[in-house]
């Protein structure tokens, strides 16, 4: 066992649980829990059998066996079970042309943002990251009130990589980046231009239609790389709206934020990974 481990099991025990307790942070636990539970029963790097190297060896792969596996597609994890399913198998008989055409048509009748109601099933859901679940009637009030053609006459919605979810075969998966300018209105957050460029990151979207084409489930905005544009890392509405400089005053609406729950759990694990290291040596 590590000999560190009784310490730290202490400190967290006897010190940072208390104080946990006292500011009423109870997921915090996981920060002392887990961290303590790896340093007590698992062995440090030098001593696993897990197939990690230990300090100061390196880990090798034959190029030859690699390449062999890549090239006859039979890579596998170590149990046997391939780590890549067979999409065509799964969506065997779905006519995934009709669906991609069903999505493309749904995005172009209103612009980009689908609010045809006439192309929503009555059981019709939209779910945003933060946004939502809206039903029919909520979501097309809350999308009429957007005006982005008007705010964005150059706006480009980039729609690309379409492709049918062997999950879920009545689904429809895309991603959309999006570009344009602010010369326009966009009440009630920007009654004037601010003449800003919106530069969106990639988000991932998707629709499911049901037997008749109707869209019964929609969902936008999920950022895929937020390092990406000058939105913030934000999807959807808010991250449009940061980016003009229009930014909604709550969390959901601003860019990410380390909590403070966060930099004490990474705190205390860099502090655990430290006493590993140096009781190893």
């Amino acid at each position: 066992q590590n000999p560190i481990a009784p310490f730290v099991t202490f400190f967290s025990a006897y010190i940072l649980l208390p104080l946990l307790l006292h500011m009423r942070v109870i997921t915090l636990l996981y920060a002392v829990a887990l961290p303590c539970a790896w340093s007590f029963f698992i062995p440090t790097p030098a001593q696993t059998s897990f197939g990690v190297p230990a300090r100061g060896r390196s880990l090798s792969l034959r190029s030859t066996e690699v390449t062999d596996e890549v090239a006859t597609g039979s890579a596998s994890v170590s149990n046997g079970s391939s780590i890549f399913i067979d999409e065509d198998a799964m969506l065997e008989g779905v006519d995934k042309e009709r669906l991609i055409g069903l999505a493309k048509r749904f995005l172009e009748s209103k612009g980009g943002f689908g609010a045809d109601a006439d192309l929503l099933s009555p059981n019709f859901r939209f779910v945003g990251p933060v946004v939502g679940p809206l039903g029919k009637e909520e979501f097309l009030t809350a999308i009429g009130s957007v005006d982005i053609k008007t705010a964005f006459p150059d706006f480009e919605a980039q729609f690309h990589n379409f492709a049918v979810d062997p999950f879920e075969s009545n689904r429809v998966w895309y991603i959309a980046r999006g570009k344009g300018t602010n010369s326009g209105p966009l009440p009630p957050f920007a009654p004037t231009a601010t003449n800003k460029v919106v530069v969106n990151p990639p988000q991932m979207n998707s629709l499911t239609f049901d037997n008749s084409g109707l869209v019964t489930k929609y969902t936008i905005g999920y950022v895929i790389d937020r390092e990406v544009g000058n939105t913030g890392g934000l999807g959807g509405l808010y991250g449009i709206l940061y980016a003009i400089g229009r930014g909604l005053p709550f969390p959901e609406a601003q860019p990410w934020q380390k909590s403070p729950q966060y930099a004490l759990f990474q705190g205390l694990g860099g502090l655990v990974q430290r006493l590993q290291g140096s009781s190893s040596k």
